[in-house]
């Protein structure tokens, strides 16, 4: 396991302890506290004009391209975003002092690490193909959901996916509830009115984000009972199918704000987090 030694020093001696890359790696908070920021922002709108529709990740970047110097601000965002890519492909290789790399609890979770900057990836390469204009929107949860019914156990790998997500925001709500999932702050450099509602907020935005996941995760649980891909898709399809819901636009203006104040918690934790990667 000599190669595995030399490649956490390498990691902790030469790659975090580099202040470019360190600098890059929080820019990506302010990339992503953009992005959830534009989203939490049309969702809010959404609940109140009856004429406008909240969007995903890719409809958003597209509405923020045809407003003016958006494209630029696209781009910007995309590069910063790489950023948290970067922090997440390094959070799944490197081994704190307290854990065990190749314990189940440690491999779990750095492929959810994995898979989060796959994800992200996806954002950074949709938003230059947005501003090049070299594609058009495509639902990859809903064509994996089409592709997946063709299977023959396509319905019950579908029902496991939906499951699957619903516990992934479950998850986020119990860390919003215990404060796991928030940054630990620089206290001594941060106004404590300010670190104590950037705690709250993002407590708040934290737990609009599982509840996200569980309306994607439901109605993935949906389409494999109900056998049809129409009940199935990403952020926007959930906020397409809960607008359609009693009070749904009550449910889509509170996520919408929750996701605002997601964006907002995630500025301050560019500015203040004690870690760049933990």
């Amino acid at each position: 396991m000599q190669w595995f030694d030399k490649t956490q020093r390498l990691l902790n001696n030469k790659i975090l302890s580099n202040p470019w890359i360190r600098g890059y790696i929080l820019m990506g908070y302010i990339g992503k506290g953009a992005l959830y920021l534009s989203i939490g922002m049309l969702a809010v709108r959404a609940s109140i004009l009856s004429n406008h529709q909240a969007s995903g990740a890719y409809l958003t970047l597209t509405f923020v391209t045809h407003q003016p110097w958006g494209r630029g601000f696209v781009s910007l965002l995309a590069v910063a975003l790489g950023g948290y890519v970067l922090r997440r492909l390094l959070q799944a290789v490197q081994v704190l002092e307290s854990s065990n790399f190749w314990s189940v609890k440690s491999i779990v979770q750095r492929l959810g690490y994995l898979m989060s900057a796959f994800s992200y990836a996806g954002v950074v390469y949709s938003a230059f193909q947005i501003v090049l204009q070299l594609g058009e929107y495509d639902d990859t949860i809903k064509d994996l959901v089409n592709e997946l019914f063709e299977q023959p156990i396509g319905e019950w790998l579908i029902l496991l996916g939906g499951i699957m997500v619903t516990m992934i925001g479950s998850s986020y709500i119990y860390g919003a509830y215990t404060g796991s999932y928030i940054s630990e702050l620089r206290s001594a450099d941060i106004n404590y009115r300010l670190e104590k509602w950037t705690i709250y907020i993002g407590k708040f935005g934290v737990l609009s984000r599982g509840i996200a996941f569980i309306l994607i995760g439901i109605f993935l649980i949906q389409a494999a009972i109900y056998g049809t891909s129409d009940l199935a898709g990403g952020l926007q399809n959930a906020f397409r199918e809960i607008a359609t819901k009693p009070l749904g636009w009550l449910w889509l203006r509170l996520i919408g704000i929750g996701l605002m104040g997601y964006g907002l918690y995630m500025f301050v934790a560019a500015k203040y987090r004690r870690y760049a990667i933990r």
